[in-house]
């Protein structure tokens, strides 16, 4: 889905620049038609050559407030417009060394200063597909199947002590000086931090998701994310549990597993 995605967009591109050069085969009637076509080409395979390495850009800048993010975008088209500038002198030069002909090469400063706000704009376009893209085929399904094995947590209740399977607990959660497990036997306190807890817990499906909070991947049904890069979990309790944007790289490793 996600490369039939990508292919679309590249072919609305290319489409656009054939457009673009049948419309200056128009205003420019003198204008061989392969330099009107070669001109817009030239500037459209720069946007391909770069839609991938953008996307991931994106991707990367997606755990930011999205003013930040914003700004940096548009303060990352200044290089990526001399990038441009630098593809299209040499992709009109060989294209027309192709043809026979010779290209003659613009005065920089005035070309820079014509690409960039043009591209600013493309960029931020770009940006935004690649931001929904990624919105329309996040997966909300469960994360994962309960993990059976033979660990067991112990944990000590009052006079007794219980021995917790990693599928009877769905979450933890920090409470002063101990740690409050939801399992199915109900709240139960657990004297130890929540830090160590989920270096014992993490090869039995836990991971951190805040600092006061410690899920089982197997519990979690949905994944909502926030333009600040945090995040919220519901559990197949229902319950609804906040995510910090510092604990996403190994929810998303988790899902991608």
């Amino acid at each position: 889905m996600r490369w039939l995605a990508t292919a679309v967009v590249i072919a609305v591109i290319l489409a656009k620049a054939v457009l673009d050069g049948n419309s200056a085969r128009a205003l420019l009637p003198d204008l061989p038609a392969w330099q009107a076509f070669a001109l817009e080409l030239t500037s459209a395979s720069f946007f391909v050559a770069l839609l991938l390495p953008w996307w991931w850009l994106v991707r990367r800048l997606a755990v930011w407030r999205w003013p930040m993010a914003l700004a940096a975008l548009i303060g990352l088209s200044a290089p990526v417009a001399l990038l441009h500038v630098g593809w299209l002198l040499i992709s009109r030069s060989l294209a027309y060394w192709l043809a026979g002909d010779h290209y003659r090469w613009p005065e920089l400063v005035r070309q820079f200063l014509f690409e960039w706000p043009k591209d600013v704009l493309w960029l931020l376009v770009l940006a935004a597909l690649g931001w929904a893209l990624d919105r329309l085929l996040a997966q909300p399904a469960p994360l994962a199947a309960p993990l059976r094995d033979d660990f067991r947590l112990a944990v000590k209740d009052g006079s007794r002590t219980l021995f917790l399977a990693p599928d009877e607990i769905s979450h933890a959660s920090s409470a002063g000086n101990y740690v409050e497990l939801a399992t199915v036997h109900g709240a139960v306190l657990h004297r130890v931090t929540l830090a160590s807890l989920a270096d014992e817990l993490a090869p039995h499906g836990f991971l951190r998701i805040h600092r006061a909070h410690l899920v089982r991947g197997g519990a979690i049904v949905s994944v909502a994310s926030e333009g600040s890069g945090d995040f919220s979990v519901t559990l197949a309790s229902g319950q609804s549990l906040p995510g910090s944007r510092r604990y996403r790289a190994g929810l998303d490793q988790l899902r991608q597993g």
